[in-house]
């Protein structure tokens, strides 16, 4: 009876060891650590800083010092907007996030357009220089980083 029961149990033990899921866990590495990036409105001019970065996730942190509204576009150097932020009021800030996946390498440019103004007048480019960010190689992933989310 005891060799039965002994018996048994390393049976169904076996058994259940061998019990679990027959997919495979797709263990995806995690995306780059977020990288800063900030950017500044002028009367003249956009500036950038950094204006090279990996590819990967950025935040920009827009501050209008200009004397009018502007709204902020992140386009590639060929065209086509990224990203944009709504209507800045002067000396106010906004912050816009994108993600420059592996296919996003190359150059893009960061312009103003008057916020507020006539269809008419946002035809014309603006008259503040746009700023030139290059993104590079993807960065690392953020794998072995502490106290990330």
């Amino acid at each position: 009876m005891r060799r039965t029961t002994i018996g048994i149990l390393a049976v169904t033990a076996a058994v259940l060891a061998g019990c679990g899921s027959g997919s495979t866990f797709a263990n995806l590495p995690r995306p780059a650590t977020p990288v800063d990036l900030t950017v500044y409105i002028s009367n003249q001019r956009v500036l950038v800083s950094p204006n090279s970065v990996g590819a990967g996730p950025v935040i920009f942190i827009v501050t209008n010092g200009s004397a009018k509204t502007q709204a902020l576009t992140i386009q590639r150097a060929s065209g086509g907007a990224l990203a944009s932020t709504g209507p800045i009021t002067p000396q106010a800030t906004a912050q816009v996030t994108v993600d420059f996946s592996k296919g996003d390498q190359g150059d893009f440019t960061i312009t103003t357009t008057p916020s507020g103004a006539t269809d008419a007048s946002r035809a014309f480019p603006s008259s503040i220089r746009p700023a030139a960010l290059h993104i590079g190689s993807p960065r690392p992933s953020a794998d072995n980083v502490l106290l990330q989310p």
